[in-house]
């Protein structure tokens, strides 16, 4: 016999896991209210059933006190010993006090509980994703860029514009009655270009239309780890990760809107599924997101041997999987797809493993590291004991960053940092120092640019 599934009277894709024990709605994980050992929907249920609840405790206190004042009576018509009026007074007298702790206690949960304002976004329902299509690269050679020129004839008094994919490229007059674009690029996938001709009158007509395709990367290609973009461009990428915490996203993302900066996130399933609002916050913000696995394991031995060996756990199909049903979460959740852009777990990888996520469609973005961890652009921000050798203050996280270029022919052109979207820290909070790592970053004269762009520039100069 199946099973029906219900699902949660405010969020009708999240399968519930509770029922409200006063209206006996279903509710999701993360919507329910626990009070009074008992699971509800909602503060207005909480308070009917505390108000409920102190009814049935003022009846049954009050008949707790009549039967310990008048019990006493009773057991004088059967016994004269002062004794037993004593002992079942002070009995009255506990179990009264028993009952007004409580209650006390109980209203002062209440009112905690009503008082406060906090929201919290609920678990996705994760029964649902399919695996999403995985495009599997040749392998061969690869085009590293595709650029054409494209021309054609026009009478002088027009004017003649190029658009890709409704963006306007280029505008040039004709020549002799000769127009050409020179050194049109392409980007990767179908390209749709039109050319058009806009008369003195304002008439607009189309010349052409031309449907192009740039292939898609190789295995090769995908398979070649990606710690640092050109050392030509004065541009530098911020990148966050986001494991399974998200109490430094909000402050992050509001930052990097006042600054205007654009960057790249490597968000696990298990952060999309706790935190579909926040998600979406990210990509209507124009951020791009990359693949950083679904649980976050450790995919080598670094961890016990520092050394990089495949887990016996971890294999082809692991990688793929974990990798696919991120993928596959986010585009359900903003009806978007990924980047094809991935980040291993604690920067555990080989070159087996490069080669499995290539398969899979994605390429991998690391950070940049150096002589030292002084020159290792990981924040180590994620690190919270203070006795910890790996433990870096805030200020000292500013002055990594804006101090790697010093002495060095390239400067920090094409580093890429690492922070993290969620901290377990008390105070020192390195996220805090963003607003002075941007525009110290700025003040040098870096420009801050995704990690997709900063790929496609290193390609572009090959």
């Amino acid at each position: 016999m199946s099973r029906t599934i219900h699902y949660c009277v405010n969020h009708p894709d999240v399968v519930a896991t509770h029922t409200c024990n006063q209206c006996k709605k279903r509710v999701c994980y993360n919507c329910r209210i626990e009070a009074f050992d008992h699971i509800f929907c909602s503060r207005q249920c909480v308070a009917v059933f505390f108000a409920k609840e102190m009814v049935k405790g003022g009846f049954s206190l009050l008949r707790v006190i009549v039967k310990a004042v008048l019990w006493p009576f009773f057991q004088l018509a059967r016994s004269s010993r002062r004794g037993w009026i004593e002992v079942v007074l002070v009995l009255g007298l506990l179990v009264s006090f028993y009952f007004i702790r409580r209650t006390v206690h109980e209203l002062n949960s209440v009112k905690l509980l009503l008082g406060k304002g906090e929201t919290v976004e609920s678990l996705m329902d994760t029964v649902a994703i399919l695996p999403p299509k995985i495009f599997e690269p040749s392998e061969s050679g690869m085009v590293s860029s595709n650029v054409l020129d494209v021309a054609g004839e026009a009478e002088s008094n027009q004017i003649i514009s190029l658009s890709i994919d409704g963006k306007l490229e280029r505008v040039i007059l004709p020549q002799e009655g000769k127009f050409i674009f020179e050194k049109i690029r392409l980007h990767r996938g179908d390209n749709r270009l039109e050319i058009r001709a806009i008369s003195e009158a304002g008439k607009v007509s189309t010349l052409q239309t031309l449907l192009m395709s740039y292939a898609s990367p190789t295995l090769a290609y995908l398979a070649r780890d990606f710690r640092r973009g050109s050392f030509d461009q004065k541009e530098v990428a911020l990148t966050f990760d986001g494991g399974s915490v998200a109490n430094a996203a909000d402050e992050i993302l509001d930052v990097l809107k006042e600054y205007n900066v654009k960057s790249t996130f490597f968000l696990t399933g298990e952060f999309i599924r706790r935190y579909p609002k926040t998600v979406r916050r990210i990509v209507a913000e124009g951020h791009e997101v990359g693949n950083h696995t679904w649980s976050h394991p450790h995919l080598t031995s670094f961890e016990q041997d520092r050394r990089q060996i495949t887990r016996p756990e971890i294999t082809e199909e692991k990688i793929k999987e974990e990798i696919s049903k991120t993928a596959s979460l986010f585009q359900l959740v903003t009806g978007h797809e990924m980047v094809n852009l991935w980040r291993a777990p604690y920067g555990e990888y080989n070159p087996e493993i490069l080669q499995w996520a290539a398969k899979a469609g994605y390429k991998h973005v690391g950070w940049t590291v150096g002589r030292g961890g002084e020159e290792n652009m990981d924040t180590m921000d994620w690190v919270s004991d203070k006795e910890s050798q790996a433990y870096r203050s805030a200020d000292e996280i500013v002055a990594k960053i804006l101090n790697h270029d010093k002495g060095k022919k390239y400067g920090s052109n094409g580093a890429i940092v690492l922070m993290h979207l969620g901290t377990t820290r008390k105070d020192d909070f390195p996220h805090k120092k963003l607003p002075e790592i941007i525009q110290g970053l700025r003040e040098k004269g870096y420009t801050l640019i995704r990690a997709s762009e900063m790929i496609k520039k290193s390609m572009d100069e090959k």
